[in-house]
């Protein structure tokens, strides 16, 4: 005899319903990353150090991800075991090209934009990535009748920053408020990790870390898996359309401070070495004419801005608002 087959009912769990097109989804399948959930969310940037980590989070829920990349698929290739078969579905793109921004988000119900650089190519200035970019993808992702759009930036995004790479994040901010009047505006602190260039670099440039202003700088360090949990709320919560979230530690962390406590994680000491702004940034703009990226007069400049968040303003929402503990700097360093 055969075992009797049993059959799972769905339940009010397995519906969404958009809050801004009015659009149903419907779960298909069992629960988790062996099924599909009724939704499909294009993530740009998805190569990046946030990218794998929003991937990931989304497809063992058993979302259909687009994974918009430019250049080779290798850069993309590791993500493809993040979910089941065919729910990770890669598609070369470029930004400049809104025939293929179209394709990689006309059957999205979601787009997530992690696109971002500290520095400029010969290919991208900052304006065609952060302003241009953005609003290319939130003007298309509006015409195709996506839902919901997050648009990813920084917390120190100021009209009026000292750095070029913070002003273009603000103007892009912006642009994509215009042009998607419900898009969600995500603004991170500086993040960690295990792919990170805060943490890692202390460490690999152990012999000789190179800080300006002795190393003063204040930061708010987050961890990416706390920021791609936040996200992903947000993404799904349809009470969220339009808000702006800032994220970041509720403790304040010198650089120095960090450096101080890599050196007691890894028992080594770190030779911190204080270096004069201007001399570093004449150094990194020579570094920058050589064919590999090593660093840029704009990643210097972002060494002495400090990670501020907006003060006394009650539309601007916080890992709090959201449900989210997120972990300690000490805990989670290593």
């Amino acid at each position: 005899l055969s075992a009797p087959i049993k059959l799972a009912k769905r339940g009010k769990a397995d519906v969404m319903v958009r809050k801004t097109t009015g659009q149903t989804l419907v779960g298909r399948g069992t629960y988790g990353r062996q099924s599909w959930n009724g939704q499909t969310v294009t993530v740009f940037g998805c190569s990046g150090f946030l990218g794998r980590y929003v991937v990931a989070r989304l497809a063992r829920q058993g979302t259909k991800v687009i994974i918009p990349y430019r250049g080779l698929y290798e850069y993309v290739r590791h993500l493809r075991p993040t979910g089941d078969l065919g729910m990770i579905v890669p598609m070369e793109f470029d930004i400049r090209n809104p025939k293929q921004i179209e394709e990689c988000v006309r059957y999205s119900d979601a787009v997530i934009n992690l696109i971002g650089r500290n520095y400029e190519t010969k290919n991208f200035n900052f304006d065609q990535v952060h302003v241009e970019g953005a609003q290319r993808i939130a003007e298309i992702s509006r015409e195709a009748g996506v839902s919901r759009l997050i648009h990813m930036s920084s917390i120190n995004a100021r009209t009026n920053a000292h750095s070029d790479v913070l002003v273009s994040k603000a103007f892009g901010e912006q642009r994509v408020r215009e042009t998607f009047p419900g898009a969600n505006i995500v603004r991170s602190a500086t993040m960690y990790g295990y792919e990170d260039e805060l943490l890692n670099n202390i460490g690999k440039f152990k012999h000789f870390y190179m800080t300006i202003n002795n190393a003063q700088q204040k930061l708010r360090p987050v961890c990416v898996s706390d920021v791609a949990h936040a996200i992903d709320i947000i993404r799904d919560n349809e009470e969220t359309v339009g808000q702006t979230y800032e994220l970041y530690n509720q403790k304040e962390y010198s650089r120095k401070d960090v450096v101080e406590l890599v050196q007691f994680l890894i028992h080594e000491k770190v030779w911190q070495v204080n270096v004069p702004p201007k001399m570093l940034r004449l150094a990194a703009q020579i570094a920058d004419i050589l064919p590999f990226h090593y660093t840029s007069q704009h990643e210097v400049d972002l060494m002495s801005i400090d990670d501020v968040p907006t003060a006394s303003n009650p539309s601007i929402q916080t890992f709090a608002d959201l449900g989210i503990e997120p972990h300690t700097l000490e805990l989670a360093a290593l």
